[in-house]
């Protein structure tokens, strides 16, 4: 088993995985289009030719990025193949130079234990505006927000007015 960057050929495997998860209430579903188009922003976790497990890091400009769309497959849950797949990321981060990570989860202990600390998720005013908006759980939302800085080298934004995620990188 090994963590590899997706390629096109991931997709189906990526999208089942995620629509898995999606049907439950536990991730934001996610196109085929809209994979494909953000491949470059996966890593999966394959066993042979078989994907058992996908994340995403998706940019929120050249400081801050999202831990997206990490599922696994359910019948091999408990082998630590999120924790992996979380580890790879956070190394793509760091060779991104990203200063800081972010999730929105339902499972933070998972974050916890790799170095990230809880915060409101009403700080993250971006991924509001972009996903939860159209989560069909927003007015239920149990999930956690996270956050950890994974390249404190690089935390040189400037104080933007009305930009909660970057007043909370301070």
């Amino acid at each position: 088993m090994s963590v590899r960057h997706a390629t096109l050929a991931d997709v189906p495997a990526i999208y089942r995985l995620i629509a898995y998860y999606a049907q439950r209430g536990v991730l934001l579903r996610r196109e085929r289009e809209e994979i494909r188009g953000n491949i470059g922003n996966f890593l999966v976790h394959s066993d042979g030719p078989r994907v058992v497990g996908c994340i995403s890091l998706e940019s929120y400009g050249t400081e801050l990025s999202e831990i997206r769309s990490i599922a696994v497959a359910p019948e091999i849950i408990g082998r630590g193949i999120g924790s992996g797949l979380l580890e790879s990321a956070l190394a793509e981060a760091r060779r991104r130079e990203i200063a800081r990570v972010f999730a929105v989860t339902d499972v933070p202990q998972l974050f916890l234990r790799s170095g990230f600390t809880a915060v409101s998720r009403q700080l993250l005013t971006e991924k509001i505006d972009r996903d939860c908006r159209k989560c069909p759980q927003r007015s239920s939302c149990k999930l956690t927000a996270v956050i950890a800085t994974v390249h404190p080298q690089h935390l040189v934004l400037p104080v933007l007015a009305g930009s909660s995620i970057r007043n909370l990188l301070r």
